[in-house]
C-alpha cells in the first residue's frame, strides 16, 4: 500500500476509529488538504457559550489566539421551565455544562446566559443543590435587580476552581436561570 490512499481505501491503523475521528495530519506530499474541523456547538440560548469575533464568525479570527482567564469553575445550568426543586424526585432533568471564568461578575454571567429581561428583578439565578432520591432543594436566589450582587465575581460567591466535583474537592455549581 502507498502512502497515499483515497476516501475508499482505509489504512488498517485507522480502520477501527469511527468516521467521525478527527482527520488524519497533514504529511508533506499529501494530495489533499486537511479539513477544518466543524464549528463548535451553539445554543443561542447561552450566547456566552461561544466566541463571536468581529467578522460575524465563530472563534477566534485568523491570526489571532485567546487568552483565557487564570481560574474557571464548573457550572451545570438546568434547563428546565419549572424550577428543580418542584420537579418530582427521580425525574430526569437537563442540564448544560460549561468551565466558566471565575473573574465575571454575576451581571456578566446573567447577560451571557441569556437572562436579559428589560425588568432587571425578572433576571434570576439560583443556586441548586441535589438530594437523595433525585430531589433538588433550592438554595441562594439573585435577582438582576440586586445591583451590589451583580457586581460580585463568581469567585467572590464561592465559586471557584475547587467546584470541580473530584473526590475530595466542592460539588460543581449548579444554577437555574430565569428571565421571565
Amino acid at each position: 500500500m502507498s502512502g497515499i490512499f483515497n476516501a475508499q481505501q482505509i489504512p488498517p491503523a485507522y480502520a477501527a476509529f469511527p468516521s467521525f475521528a478527527h482527520p488524519v495530519p497533514f504529511l508533506p506530499g499529501q494530495p489533499d488538504p486537511r479539513f477544518a474541523n466543524p464549528p463548535p456547538p451553539y445554543d443561542d440560548a447561552y450566547g456566552a457559550s461561544v466566541l463571536r469575533n468581529s467578522t460575524g464568525g465563530v472563534g477566534c479570527e485568523p491570526g489571532y489566539n485567546l487568552v483565557f482567564a487564570p481560574e474557571y469553575t464548573k457550572v451545570h445550568v438546568i434547563r428546565s421551565r419549572t424550577a428543580p426543586w418542584r420537579i418530582p424526585p427521580g425525574m430526569s432533568t437537563n442540564f448544560a455544562a460549561y468551565h466558566v471564568p471565575c473573574n465575571i461578575t454575576l451581571g456578566e454571567f446573567l447577560e451571557g446566559f441569556g437572562a436579559t429581561n428589560p425588568i432587571p428583578r425578572l433576571n434570576r439565578l439560583t443556586e441548586c443543590t441535589t438530594g437523595h432520591s433525585g430531589r433538588w432543594y433550592k438554595g441562594l436566589t439573585i435577582g438582576g435587580d440586586e445591583i451590589a450582587m451583580m457586581g460580585k465575581t463568581l469567585k467572590q460567591m464561592g465559586w471557584d476552581r475547587l467546584r470541580s466535583g473530584r473526590t475530595g474537592e466542592k460539588q460543581v455549581v449548579w444554577l437555574w436561570i430565569t428571565k421571565d
